[in-house]
């Protein structure tokens, strides 16, 4: 796996016990191609900044945001159920990136391992607008992108 994390910051070493735990607290297995990019560097900002979509999103006519990767952390993947609660999101997703108004996810609503990747756009329209980014989080990988403006 290569690396796409933007520069080395101090982050906590992710353990097996780490993941371990997350996964009994979470109740769903993480992919492995997600524990393994944490495994590189647990989180943060990465060297691409969007993935490309078939349709018009909030962001622009073709493509998402994504600029960082929540690691398996406190402050990361398991922060998800507060801002679920907080932005009345869909039950059963793991939060990756975003700020409130849109996000992108990992969709556990109807699978427990290898969750498609989802983007959550609470201000498009009448109603929250999800759109399946990638089938799982190692297409997602696969698919980011530089965009230039």
């Amino acid at each position: 796996m290569k690396n796409i994390w933007d520069k080395d910051i101090e982050r906590t070493k992710l353990t097996n016990e780490m993941v371990t735990n997350a996964e009994k607290m979470l109740g769903v297995k993480l992919p492995n191609s997600y524990i393994e990019l944490c495994k590189i560097q647990n989180g943060g900002y990465i060297t691409y900044d969007a993935f490309p979509t078939s349709v018009p999103t909030g962001w622009a006519d073709d493509h998402v945001g994504v600029d960082y990767i929540n690691g398996i952390e406190e402050e990361g993947i398991l922060s998800s159920n507060y801002y679920i609660e907080e932005w009345e999101l869909p039950k059963d997703i793991l939060l990756l990136c975003g700020d409130g108004h849109w996000w992108i996810a990992m969709d556990y609503r109807n699978t427990k391992e290898e969750p498609p990747i989802i983007y959550v756009d609470l201000e498009w329209g009448e109603d929250t607008f999800i759109l399946e980014l990638a089938p799982n989080f190692k297409t997602f990988l696969e698919g980011l992108y530089n965009h230039d403006d």
